[in-house]
C-alpha cells in the first residue's frame, strides 16, 4: 500500500511543479506584454493567443492536480467541476464563484468566434483567474506538498 501512495506523491509533485511553471510562464508573458510601449495589432494578437493557450494548459493541469490529490486521499473525482467543488469544501479554494467562471470561460473558448469575446476572456484571465490559480497552488503547496 505504501508504494501506491508514494506513486501518488511523486505524480502530485510533478504535476504541481509543471502547473507552477506554467503559471510563471503565463505571468511572464503578461508582464512582457505590459512593458511594450506601443504594440501593433499583430503583437497584441500574438500575446493574447499566447496568454490564452498557456491558461488553457494551466487550467487543465490544475484540475488534474486536484484530481490526483483527492485520489491519493481515497476520492475518485475525474472532472473539473467536481474537483473545484471538493477543493472548496477542503479549503483549498476560497471563492467557488470565480472557479465556476474559470470553468465556463475555459469551456467557452472552443466556441468563440469574435474578437471582442476572446479579448474579454483574455482580460479575465489576466485580471482574475491567474491570481485565483496562484492562490490555489500556494494553498496546495502549504497543505499538501
Amino acid at each position: 500500500m505504501s508504494g501506491i501512495l508514494d506513486k501518488y506523491d511523486e505524480s502530485i509533485k510533478l504535476t504541481y511543479n509543471y502547473a507552477y511553471r506554467m503559471l510563471i510562464h503565463l505571468k511572464n508573458i503578461t508582464d512582457n506584454f505590459n512593458k511594450i510601449e506601443k504594440p501593433d495589432e499583430i503583437t497584441k494578437e500574438v500575446y493574447r493567443d499566447s496568454i490564452i493557450k498557456k491558461y488553457e494548459t494551466l487550467e487543465d493541469l490544475t484540475w488534474k492536480l486536484l484530481s490526483k490529490i483527492f485520489k491519493a486521499s481515497g476520492l475518485e473525482i475525474n472532472n473539473p467541476r467536481g474537483c473545484y467543488k471538493q477543493a472548496f469544501i477542503e479549503g483549498l479554494i476560497n471563492d467557488i464563484e470565480i472557479w465556476d467562471d474559470i470553468l465556463l470561460s475555459r469551456n467557452a473558448m472552443a466556441h468563440i468566434y469574435n474578437e471582442y469575446d476572446y479579448e474579454e476572456i483574455k482580460n479575465r484571465i489576466v485580471n482574475e483567474y491567474v491570481s485565483a490559480i496562484e492562490n490555489l497552488l500556494n494553498n496546495i503547496s502549504k497543505q499538501v506538498i
